[in-house]
């Protein structure tokens, strides 16, 4: 005989969501390594790869993807194309944005089109997988 009643809806006990992920990155270097520090996250079921806006748009629109890791600087503005379609009503795609160095004001206009982290590529790089983590363990 149950004392208690099954708890039914409760996320607390579901095991974390299976995530896609897409990285954008004008950088083959920086791409391939993270591609390689994301490897070793367990709930990351694919990995998908851009170096360019049409590569990207491509890829996105293919994958669906629930984490993109997105360069800011990418040639003529494109980045900032790409934040505004990933994060278009309705999306649920969470965005990791990958910059040069901290500039508020891109930091400010990343936040305004919903980036939900900002980092250095370079000082900040090892923060990409505890980010990452707090995204699936959010989504679970």
């Amino acid at each position: 005989m149950l004392l208690f009643p099954p708890l039914r809806g409760c996320s607390f006990f579901a095991p974390p969501k299976m995530m896609k992920v897409l990285i954008i990155d004008y950088s083959i270097g920086i791409v391939e390594r993270l591609g390689e520090m994301l490897s070793e996250i367990e709930n990351i079921t694919s990995i998908h790869k851009a170096v360019s806006y049409d590569e990207a748009i491509k890829l996105y629109q293919a994958t669906r993807p629930d984490i993109v890791l997105l360069d800011i600087c990418l040639p003529a503005n494109n980045s900032f194309k790409i934040l505004k379609e990933i994060k278009s009503p309705g999306s649920k795609t969470r965005v990791i944005i990958l910059a040069v160095e901290k500039d508020n004001y891109i930091n400010e206009l990343c936040d305004l089109l919903g980036a939900d982290f900002f980092f250095d590529k370079y000082s900040e790089f090892e923060k990409i997988p505890a980010a990452i983590d707090a995204i699936i363990s959010n989504n679970g």
